[in-house]
Order: structure tokens, then C-alpha cells, then sequence
């Protein structure tokens, strides 16, 4: 595996991981990132961090 794919990997795997502790399915955040049209609306990441944190 490349630098490049390992950066990948690890970067997708931190967002899971994100999302799992946020209780927030992956793929509907990452649904909503790229613009699919049927994806169920998320708050910007910043947000729900800091509004699990309070």
C-alpha cells in the first residue's frame, strides 16, 4: 500500500470513528458531503462536536 493509500485509510477510519461516537451513520455524512441527493441532512462536523461536548 502506498503513503497515499495508508493517509486514506487512516483518514476514513478517524471519520468513522467520529461518526460512531457521535451516533451519526457514516454514510449518511459522507452521503451528505458529496451532495447525494437523497441523503439525510448533517450538521458541519465542528458543530456536532462541540455540541457533544456541552
Amino acid at each position: 500500500m502506498s503513503d497515499a493509500g495508508k493517509a486514506a485509510r487512516d483518514a476514513m477510519l478517524g471519520l468513522m470513528k467520529t461518526c460512531a461516537k457521535l451516533k451519526i451513520p457514516f454514510y449518511h455524512f459522507l452521503g451528505n458531503r458529496f451532495a447525494v441527493r437523497e441523503a439525510q441532512p448533517v450538521e458541519k462536523l465542528p458543530t456536532l462536536v462541540r455540541l457533544a461536548a456541552a
